[in-house]
């Protein structure tokens, strides 16, 4: 069947409902990820190094701990697979990885009850077993979570490849209207963006804005503004045709909420889809670990450039233009 994203519709503008939806799976595909990962990791260093690892866990037969890791490996594919199945089929299928986590760490309890393992080994082994059932557990929490924010959304979340979700608010020592004009500054955000290389907006700021964005290696897109609420949030939407990452949709949407009289919450939602085949999947895992510093990084700075322009217009209250772009964010 030939893939095709709907590129029509704007998914980062659901509602939240549909949104919490969204990122409770992602959340559970994420722990998924880690325990692939940790999988692979024990599971490449007994196949490897078994001797050592024999001896260390004090097993007689070397080859039952290479074996142990070639499974470990084959089991980290499988969980991998998983975290990238529909969400119809991801709920069944993570509760088979937890099930067999759980089975791990029983196996684990009998081989310390049994005594086939040295004091060094019974460590290194609980200390595993721990892992993995910390693992097991909140991926059966995270599948309770996904299945109490599906019941609250009425909206069909079965797309292949997925769609992702990732959020990020912090509060802020500026005010909304301090950190308005901040936010809707293409080069600054290009500057800030560890990715980009330049940002710039093509048409006035407002519904409907273009901007055109070029990465650190040249490549080049634009993106259309599909929600313009002045002083508030904006979102945009990728075009996919020239985008140079593997991604089948990607959609952004930047706001910032008054908390106090002198203080706010900005916040960031970022919503794609992977196209399919192992270089999208490996590509979203990536971004899950790109994400969260570059995001702290931008908003630290959004905040200490807000908090410049507003001593700058409180020691200089008519020197004129310190803020930035008015409101409705049209250029002057």
């Amino acid at each position: 069947m030939e893939f095709a994203a709907d590129t029509t519709r704007s998914f980062v503008g659901a509602p939240r409902s549909e949104i919490d939806a969204r990122r409770s799976a992602t959340r559970l595909r994420n722990l998924l990820r880690c325990n692939a990962l940790f999988s692979t990791a024990t599971g490449v260093v007994a196949a490897v190094a078994g001797g050592p690892v024999a001896e260390l866990l004090g097993v007689d037969h070397v080859w039952v701990v290479r074996s142990l890791g070639g499974g470990l490996v084959a089991f980290a594919g499988l969980v991998f697979a998983v975290s990238g199945l529909r969400t119809s089929l991801l709920r069944p299928a993570s509760l088979i990885v937890s099930i067999g986590d759980l089975a791990w760490v029983f196996g684990t309890l009998g081989t310390f009850a049994l005594g086939w393992l040295s004091t060094s080994g019974v460590g290194v082994m609980g200390a595993t077993g721990v892992v993995v059932l910390g693992l097991g557990l909140a991926q059966l929490r995270a599948r309770v979570e996904v299945e109490r924010a599906m019941a609250g959304s009425d909206v069909d979340l079965d797309e292949v490849p997925p769609l992702e979700v990732v959020t990020f608010d912090r509060p802020a020592s500026a005010t909304a209207e301090q950190m308005w004009p901040v936010m809707i500054d293409h080069e600054l955000y290009a500057k800030l963006a560890l990715n980009l290389a330049a940002a710039k907006g093509l048409t006035p700021d407002g519904l409907g804005f273009q901007r055109s964005c070029v990465d650190v290696a040249g490549r080049s897109w634009s993106e259309t503004c599909t929600l313009w609420e002045p002083g508030r949030r904006f979102d945009v939407d990728v075009d996919i045709s020239d985008y140079p990452y593997p991604l089948a949709r990607m959609q952004g949407s930047w706001r910032v909420e008054p908390a106090s009289s002198d203080g706010s919450t900005v916040g960031m939602t970022f919503v794609f889809q992977p196209v399919p085949g192992v270089r999208g999947r490996f590509f979203v895992v990536m971004m899950h670990l790109a994400f969260p510093p570059i995001l702290k990084r931008i908003v630290r700075a959004w905040i200490r450039e807000a908090a410049s322009v507003a001593a700058a217009a409180m020691l200089d209250p008519d020197g004129g233009d310190h803020g930035g772009p008015p409101a409705d964010g049209h250029k002057v």
